[in-house]
């Protein structure tokens, strides 16, 4: 981008000139991911607690993020890559049963 104007930096004005509509809908799918990032964040922190919730989500989030450069870009990972991909999804799951486990524990009491 060129050097932008206060009022451009405030506004689409810069995004509308360089990159067309794509810009604008980048913005709107970031913002609309982040929304729906916090509403299901806050709902699952509701049933387990915030370190196990914090643990998976961050767990998802890099799984999600190597399966796009795998399967949308086209970005290939080795077998070891592979083999602590599936190490991260095991350590999920582990986490996500031991917290409901000790969370019914809690709630017989």
């Amino acid at each position: 981008m060129n050097q932008l104007n206060i009022d451009e930096l405030l506004t689409l004005k810069a995004f509308i000139k360089e990159d067309g509509w794509i810009a604008i809908l980048a913005i709107a799918g970031y913002a609309g991911f982040g929304i729906a990032n916090v509403i299901l964040f806050s709902t699952a922190l509701k049933k387990i607690p915030a370190s196990a919730g914090f643990g998976i989500w961050t767990g998802l989030a890099i799984l999600g993020n190597t399966a796009i450069d795998h399967w949308v870009l086209g970005i290939h990972f080795s077998k070891m890559q592979g083999l602590f991909a599936l190490l991260l999804f095991i350590g999920i799951l582990g986490i996500r049963i031991s917290s409901l486990n000790k969370q019914e524990n809690i709630n017989k009491t």
